[in-house]
């Protein structure tokens, strides 16, 4: 409670604005991993395209999904991008969160090991690393586990670490044998000797690693706001795609890295994994109920989670033709 108190805080200095944004609406938005998957909503957010559609947006991180939902639920963030399973179990539970878009819909992970670890199956005995509990990098963690005929807890031990730079420093320290990373993360894990196990991105399963979030009844009063949202960052993943040399620049100034190895694979990694136009995948709702524990799970309707009508609405309409933003 006292850390989300300090976040409230922090929200309330960052909306005093300048009396030049007082006639757009404004909005805090979080983000949950210092990865390449958000770089579309940095650019967006430096290229001044949410103001372009009358927004003034604040972009706030906080690491990993759980966290980021807490917040959300606390309303101090009524747009959020984060994992989809802490979503779907905070539904099930009673909460009135859904999905808008999608962001990246598959598990954009490399499963990484100490180079001594050959195979998933090595791992038996050892302790893995996630960010935190229900969150994404937990759901593929769990999920490549036991496609390998592992029982995660019982053949091997999970330690949620926090963000992304933790499992790398965790992982150089040696206090875990492997974890999933994303870009730029995983040239840090690479660089101290880890090596790939599993393209996860590859595996063949659909997942919301990454979506766009808010609450029904914020849709009901601000459908408008939730409109232009989506579609100030639909021209950020166009300006991610079309200006390369800004997008590096905006990776950078987020990032704070500076070699440009790293710079360039960040920015290959977005555009390759960076869902547009930003629809949601409905068959990875399906994938987090059929992986979770909740008792309701087993009975939920993936379609409830889901409203894509504004998603379609801008297809309909011709804006994501008219931004060049085309399927």
């Amino acid at each position: 409670m006292r850390r989300l108190a300090l976040f409230a805080i922090s929200f309330s200095v960052l909306s005093i604005g300048s009396l030049g944004a007082q006639t757009r609406n404004r909005l805090n938005v979080v983000y949950p991993a210092i990865s390449g998957i958000n770089a579309a909503l940095w650019v967006a957010a430096e290229a001044n395209t949410f103001e372009k559609h009358g927004l003034d947006v604040t972009l706030v991180y906080i690491p990993t999904a759980p966290q980021v939902v807490r917040v959300m639920l606390s309303g101090d963030s009524p747009i959020t991008f984060t994992g989809g399973a802490p979503v779907v179990n905070a539904n099930l539970s009673g909460a009135e969160l859904v999905f808008i878009g999608g962001v990246a819909n598959v598990p954009a992970f490399y499963l990484m090991a100490l180079p001594e670890i050959k195979s998933i199956e090595e791992l038996r005995g050892k302790t893995v690393g996630v960010t935190r509990f229900g969150s994404s990098t937990d759901f593929t963690m769990r999920y490549l586990l036991e496609k390998h005929g592992l029982q995660p807890e019982k053949d091997v031990t999970l330690l949620q670490i926090g963000g992304m730079p933790e499992l790398a420093a965790a992982i150089s320290k040696r206090l875990i044998v492997a974890a999933p990373f994303s870009s730029p993360t995983n040239l840090r894990a690479r660089k101290i000797g880890a090596k790939v196990l599993v393209d996860v991105a590859r595996a063949g399963v659909y997942f919301p690693h990454t979506s766009i979030i808010t609450t029904r009844s914020y849709l009901r009063t601000n459908r408008e706001i939730a409109l232009n949202f989506l579609r100030g960052y639909s021209e950020g993943i166009q300006k991610l795609i079309t200006d390369k040399t800004f997008a590096k620049r905006i990776i950078q100034k987020y990032t704070r890295d500076r070699e440009d190895e790293i710079i360039e694979t960040t920015y290959q990694y977005a555009v390759d994994y960076v869902a547009r136009p930003p629809y949601l995948a409905r068959e990875g709702i399906i994938e987090v109920l059929k992986q979770s524990t909740h008792p309701k799970a087993k009975t939920a309707n993936a379609d409830d989670f889901i409203d894509m009508s504004m998603v379609r609405n801008l297809e309909e309409s011709g804006f994501f033709k008219q931004i060049g933003l085309q399927k």
